[in-house]
């Protein structure tokens, strides 16, 4: 993951202060959101323990409202924001900085219209990085870390059950991102060449023709589709590789945390209360380690392109 952070940081500051500046206070906008969903999970768990004592339960359940309500007006106000910054103004400026760095070359041999078509293609890419995902992403292992504390806090047992599991997808994502960057690469590649070698053959099909070489060019776009197909299912073995040994142990971990947290509740080890809280972290632990898990392959080709992105169209001095 150590090459998203990286681009994560490059794309941000590709772009002007003032930009950055808006960026700054949606991302401020969505991490105080997210401070407020761990919140809840205390006010539930000890809402459920303070039955019987209607004062004290009317208390809690009126912050427990407001909280609520402020998290949703917050995720409110952050997703209208984001949602014009990300898919409006930041690819704009991308897209332009680009069109200009290819016009400052002064490249005669550049044809226009298949650059602009590769400029246009990186289109997702430059939205990418500006999207709700991308900052969850960033913010991914200090909200892991924190839901561990927390478990480990309140029952050490349970903590160390969930830590060995992140500690595997960690592992494992480490692993799989940096193998299929490689693969992304490859795939990339081949889609380009593909994609080109189908143009030339289209723009030059009558001289093609004309010199009775069809079939000898018929070889060629069938070598080059066998490449494509290849880098494809190099990419899928990837995946199945990883997904019966790391992912399938981690995986096991969250049915082991719900048995465990019910033993201790039937026992009386611990409360109804803080059961339900336990149980609302190992869920969200859960939930991020299934972004390392099934996230890994479209980070690592988001990461691949915004590579080349960045090399052959944003950076100055190209």
């Amino acid at each position: 993951m150590k090459n998203f952070y990286k681009y994560f940081f490059i794309y941000h500051r590709l772009l002007p202060k003032s930009f950055r500046t808006k960026k700054f206070f949606i991302d401020l906008t969505y991490t105080l959101a997210t401070i407020l969903s761990f919140v809840i999970p205390f006010l539930l768990g000890k809402l459920i323990d303070s039955f019987g004592n209607s004062g004290k339960t009317l208390q809690i359940f009126l912050i427990f409202v407001l909280i609520y309500l402020s998290n949703f007006v917050l995720q409110q106000i952050e997703g209208y924001f984001r949602i014009i910054f990300s898919i409006s103004s930041a690819p704009k400026f991308l897209i332009e900085r680009s069109i200009e760095n290819i016009l400052k070359k002064g490249d005669i041999n550049i044809i226009p219209e298949k650059e602009m078509d590769k400029i246009f293609s990186f289109k997702h890419i430059f939205e990418f990085f500006y999207n709700r995902f991308s900052i969850f992403v960033f913010l991914l292992p200090f909200l892991m870390a924190f839901s561990i504390l927390i478990l480990l806090f309140f029952n050490w047992k349970i903590g160390i059950i969930a830590t060995f599991g992140i500690l595997i997808t960690w592992i494992s994502a480490n692993k799989k991102v940096k193998i299929e960057e490689k693969v992304s690469k490859q795939m990339n590649e081949s889609e380009y060449k593909t994609a080109e070698t189908l143009s030339d053959v289209y723009s030059g099909y009558e001289e093609l023709k004309s010199y009775e070489t069809v079939p000898f060019t018929f070889n060629w776009i069938k070598d080059t589709y066998n490449y494509l197909v290849k880098s494809y299912d190099s990419f899928g073995k990837v995946e199945l590789r990883f997904g019966v040994t790391y992912e399938l142990l981690a995986i096991l971990t969250t049915p082991l945390l719900i048995v465990f947290l019910s033993l201790e509740v039937y026992f009386g080890k611990i409360t109804p209360g803080i059961a339900l809280m336990l149980f609302s972290f190992a869920e969200k632990l859960s939930s991020f380690s299934q972004v390392y898990i099934h996230d890994t392959d479209y980070i690592s080709w988001v990461i691949s392109r915004a590579k080349v992105a960045y090399n052959d169209y944003l950076r100055e001095g190209k």
